[in-house]
């Protein structure tokens, strides 16, 4: 630009017109660098609703696992709840056939007549 200048003044170019092509040249670039800088910030704007939409879609995703998650627990609440009862119901259920083993395997007749005698006149 100095040189183009120099060159002019060497040559004996007027100055005024000079100066208007350096100008004219500055304002082609800034206006170039504008249009460079709408381009990014238009872009810039489209990625930002695009991640903003992905960012709601991934918070509605995580709701509707919340959601599931908790129906889950639930589920699994209940599930351990009936598995204690149907522990608690297999071991009552063992104690008396293991009674029924000591009462009608291991005693004697004499001792399974005594122990009906008994329950009888008791009543």
């Amino acid at each position: 630009m100095k040189n183009d200048i120099l060159y002019d003044k060497i040559n004996g170019v007027d100055q005024e017109g000079t100066v208007l092509r350096t100008l004219k040249s500055i304002e082609q670039k800034v206006d170039k660098e504008i249009t460079i800088s709408q381009n990014i910030i238009a872009w810039q704007q489209e990625e930002l609703k695009r991640l903003q939409s992905e960012v709601g879609e991934k918070n509605n995703t995580i709701t509707e696992l919340n959601s599931r998650l908790t129906d889950c627990r639930s589920h699994v609440e209940g599930n351990r709840q009936l598995i204690n009862k149907l522990i608690n119901d297999i071991d009552r259920l063992q104690q008396n056939i293991d009674w029924y083993k000591r009462t009608y395997e291991s005693r004697s007749l004499f001792g399974v007549i005594k122990d009906k005698l008994k329950h009888i006149f008791s009543k």
